[in-house]
């Protein structure tokens, strides 16, 4: 009986310790296993939220930065969502060779308006390091497409920013054709206000030549500020800094439908907004009635802008 005894109340130890086992074995795969067995469930690291601690995130791993825009109530987005963006090889793309953000088309206005598009879903790429943008589309993709969108982003990034041979400095390009680095036949770089900060135009009047260094892309015209901290200021609200209308001549637009560059020589602020102009003559006559021609609303790009001389 003794014996009994004592194997009885032996035994206890051993069956609370396989209890103890196989409760924690069940705690950790609630906690680490579950959730990805849950349909739909995404790693908690593949979509950023917000666009300028994204942005800034994707400058500094060096990495393109990809940008998904939705609305709740998109038929065609809710499709990519549980089709596109569930599926492993898209999902591990987006976590391992971008930094990509969803956004909220409807929160997100400033953003729409930037980058001037109307229809969701859609899915564009800049490159962080100079605000270009890379890829772009507007409606549903499947599978094959987003992949073919996002091999052309990276392709396109990698090709802005080889990784020099090892002992080569960071940044050279020794086989660059182009003047700024781009290859022949490539478009060359249109850069704004003949190179002057539109940081330090707007907020101090003063006429401050930027530099290359701290480029960056706004539709389509790149635009060189003073300083990180200018570039930092410029990147997080462009349109706040860069003259309307990309610098045409808004008299010339209103009179004609053209698209003529101005001149920061024959420059005008109205309601704290730069303008630019091609002679001192229709600076005057925007000037006897601004609201007239800051009216007219025209959605202009940089390749329709005609940089010839026109008087």
């Amino acid at each position: 009986m003794r014996a009994l005894h004592g194997n009885r109340f032996g035994a206890v130890p051993h069956e609370w310790m396989s209890r103890l086992f196989w409760a924690l074995v069940w705690i950790v795969v609630l906690v680490f296993v579950a959730p990805r067995l849950v349909v739909g469930a995404e790693p908690a690291s593949l979509w950023r939220t917000d666009f300028d601690s994204a942005l800034r995130e994707a400058e500094q791993k060096k990495l393109p930065l990809i940008m998904h825009f939705y609305a709740d109530w998109c038929m065609p987005c809710q499709k990519m969502e549980s089709t596109v963006f569930a599926n492993s090889t898209v999902r591990e793309a987006l976590t391992t060779r971008f930094v990509a953000v969803k956004l909220n088309s409807e929160t997100n206005q400033h953003l729409v308006r930037r980058y001037g598009f109307e229809i969701l879903p859609t899915d564009m790429a800049i490159d962080p390091l100079t605000g270009r943008v890379l890829a772009m589309h507007s409606g549903y993709m499947d599978q094959s497409a987003y992949m073919k969108l996002a091999l052309q982003t990276e392709a396109n990034f990698r090709k802005a920013h080889p990784v020099p041979p090892r002992g080569e400095p960071e940044g050279t390009r020794p086989n660059a054709d182009g003047p700024d680095g781009s290859e022949l036949g490539e478009p060359q770089l249109v850069v704004g206000l003949n190179g002057f900060s539109p940081v330090a135009i707007t907020k101090s009047r003063k006429w401050v030549r930027g530099s290359a260094k701290f480029g960056w892309d706004y539709k389509g015209v790149t635009y060189h500020l003073a300083s990180r901290d200018e570039l930092l200021e410029f990147r997080k609200s462009p349109e706040s800094y860069a003259p309307k209308m990309l610098g045409c001549d808004p008299v010339i637009l209103w009179e004609t439908d053209r698209a003529i560059a101005g001149t920061p020589d024959f420059a005008a602020f109205y309601d704290d907004e730069l303008y630019l102009f091609k002679t001192d003559e229709r600076r005057k006559q925007f000037k006897a009635n601004p609201e007239k021609f800051t009216k007219l609303q025209q959605a202009l790009k940089a390749d329709q802008i005609e940089r010839t001389a026109m008087r």
